[in-house]
């Protein structure tokens, strides 16, 4: 069977957020939260597979090996200093392609909630 190569798919390269990593995202202080909240692609990002929730960061594809080295080591850097306390290793990163998802309809806010509570 051939294979063909996408030249254009991103790469995503982060780790699952579990409750430990979740808490220390909302605990994160505000001078660490442009590390994961800003449309930056020098930082990092959080990304969707499912109901499950990734942070990490979105590249070109194509990249050497040398270069998915170094950025194993950014990621883990960055991730360190927004949750010192979170101990992440090497191996907990994990390799995937990414695509751009359509936008969806904002969903309703619910009924019961706001200000006009009935």
């Amino acid at each position: 069977m051939a294979l063909n190569i996408d030249k254009e798919r991103q790469l995503f390269f982060g780790c699952k957020i579990d409750s430990k990593m979740r808490e220390a995202l909302g605990q994160a202080s505000p001078s660490a939260r442009h590390y994961f909240e800003d449309d930056n692609p020098d930082y990092l990002r959080i990304c969707l597979v499912g109901e499950e929730k990734w942070i990490g960061k979105v590249l070109k594809s194509g990249m050497s090996c040398q270069d998915v080295e170094d950025i194993q080591r950014n990621v883990v850097s960055i991730l360190r200093r927004i949750s010192p306390e979170i101990r992440i290793s090497a191996s907990a990163l994990k390799l995937f392609s990414v695509y751009e998802a359509e936008a969806a309809e904002p969903a309703p806010p619910p009924r019961d909630s706001g200000p006009y509570i009935a």
